[in-house]
């Protein structure tokens, strides 16, 4: 689910305040949703379009106990998408997180090009696929 509590329509009024708040509230909301592969909490959207999609969003979630931070540009490409273990503090976290939406903060309105054509790219002949392709019963070269 989406929280906009605290979200901001311009994106000058986000602030390190703002964030601490957005991690909190991250960590009160608790988990909410279990899959396979993780669970979370609410997304906790400081900024960003309220279409289908993740169109120039800031946002925060509770994932496995961690909070993670995803910024995206106007066409909803990842500028940046991770978390850090909660154990190295909530003041790290915030210091962190704050440095890299100031870094890419002018960026988020933007369309950010595409700099290097990783459909170019080869696979290794040793390559090895995740044992999730037999789990789920589809060939790693089907075409999802």
């Amino acid at each position: 689910m989406y929280n906009y509590k605290l979200k901001k329509e311009n994106i000058e009024e986000l602030t390190k305040e703002l964030f601490k708040e957005g991690i909190y509230l991250a960590y009160e909301g608790g988990i909410n949703d279990i899959a396979p592969l993780g669970e979370c909490g609410d997304d906790i959207i400081l900024h960003g379009k309220e279409a289908p999609g993740r169109f120039e969003l800031v946002s925060l979630r509770n994932y496995c106990g961690d909070c993670q931070l995803l910024i995206t540009d106007q066409e909803g490409h990842f500028l940046f998408y991770g978390r850090f273990d909660v154990d190295l503090g909530l003041d790290f976290m915030l210091d962190r997180y704050w440095d890299i939406f100031q870094k890419v903060k002018s960026k988020i309105k933007t369309k950010v090009g595409k700099t290097i054509d990783f459909d170019a790219c080869k696979r290794a002949e040793n390559v090895t696929y995740s044992k999730w392709f037999q789990f789920v019963g589809i060939s790693p070269t089907t075409s999802l």
